[in-house]
């Protein structure tokens, strides 16, 4: 009985050095070096397509500004998007979300963001409130990725 299992800890070594060694790649569709790369690279499809733009600034004639809302709570996430969404065009706005670990509990906030807001769309926003505090929109605190 020892000698049995002893032969099949051998075998099974054996198998497993073949198999980190690379002896079986594509044999069972799997290969020793996982799905890195130049794998993913030989597996892309039409790769030649892909193009790499810069990031837009404002159109010209614009002068928009950034404008974000004071940290929403988890719990009142939902209405405030519903309340941008009924204010604001799609796309205009974005959720910059943030998780906070305070003792053994994660907070979860939300901060709206509103890129290029030009004179009408400030307007409709500082009526804006989000919560229950009844804080509107004021000046981006952060700048405005990509700028």
């Amino acid at each position: 009985m020892v000698k049995i299992v002893l032969a099949l800890l051998l075998a099974a070594n054996l198998l497993f050095f073949g198999f980190t060694r690379g002896w079986f790649d594509g044999l069972f569709g799997l290969h020793a070096r996982g799905d890195r790369e130049p794998e993913r690279i030989a597996n892309q499809v039409r790769p030649t397509t892909i193009v790499l733009m810069p990031m837009a600034s404002a159109p010209p004639g614009t002068s928009g500004s950034c404008l974000e809302s004071a940290p929403v709570a988890a719990g009142e996430a939902s209405a405030a998007e519903a309340a941008l969404k009924a204010a604001l065009p799609a796309g205009t706005w974005s959720d910059l979300r943030s998780e906070s670990t305070v003792g053994t509990a994660t907070v979860v906030s939300h901060v709206y963001r509103v890129g290029n807001a030009d004179a009408a769309m400030a307007a409709r926003l500082a009526s804006l409130r989000l919560d229950s505090s009844g804080r509107g929109f004021s000046a981006c605190a952060r700048p405005e990725p990509g700028r």
